[in-house]
């Protein structure tokens, strides 16, 4: 089974879109699409009639943004339920209520970000092992509800640039993000255009790529 990604040209990339029973985290760094591309989705998720959990821990999400994306946005804000945790304590506690939360009316859930109060966590400089371990029992959550509930879990993560090649950048949460993720999908951001390479997918072939742009109505083929 799979989920529309939301716009056609993804959905052919993806043979279908985002499979169902796995965690798929998009990484990239500021500006390059991932919002974008979990509000697409969710969009389309939401316009089939299925509700979307959606926890935004950056506090970008605009309604102006739904409104553009979708026709019918009133009725999508209604199949959204948003929740915006202001720190990685109320993060790990919206965490634990997911699986008692998640039912038959749910259709995916989106974690925009991951990352970003970890971080600040992890600023803090106390209890790092503590922390990682929070983050590992959150990821853990995420990849139990995809595999029971068959359902897609859409994550984004930031990224930090290599130490030891400049050229690249790794995700934040390294091996914890990536073990728990069945697809990796990096987003690079490029001259009028921004770049989509797969990394990782069960099925797919790693390095598959394709050019994409930011429209009003979401997003379009380069």
């Amino acid at each position: 089974m799979k989920v529309s990604t939301g716009a056609e040209f993804l959905d052919r990339v993806f043979n279908g879109g985002y499979d169902t029973d796995v965690v798929t985290t998009i990484f990239g760094p500021s500006g390059s699409g991932k919002t974008n591309l979990c509000l697409i989705s969710a969009v389309k998720v939401a316009e089939q009639g299925k509700k979307v959990v959606f926890i935004d821990t950056e506090g970008g999400i605009c309604v102006e943004r739904i409104r553009q994306i979708s026709k019918d946005y009133e009725g999508v804000l209604k199949k959204i339920v948003f929740f915006n945790p202001f720190n990685f304590v109320e993060q790990q506690e919206v965490f634990e209520t997911l699986k008692e939360m998640v039912n038959e009316e749910v259709g995916m859930i989106v974690v925009d970000s991951i990352s970003m109060l970890y971080r600040l966590e992890l600023g803090k400089g106390e209890g790092v092992y503590d922390v990682n371990v929070a983050l590992g029992r959150q990821i853990a959550h995420l990849v139990e509800i995809a595999r029971r509930r068959k359902i897609p879990v859409l994550v984004t993560n930031q990224v930090y640039s290599d130490f030891d090649n400049k050229d690249k950048v790794k995700m934040v949460g390294g091996d914890l993000l990536k073990y728990g993720s069945k697809c990796l999908i990096e987003l690079i951001n490029l001259v009028n255009s921004r770049g989509l390479v797969l990394r990782k997918h069960r099925s797919l072939p790693e390095g598959l790529n394709v050019k994409f742009k930011i429209v009003s109505e979401g997003i379009e083929e380069v």
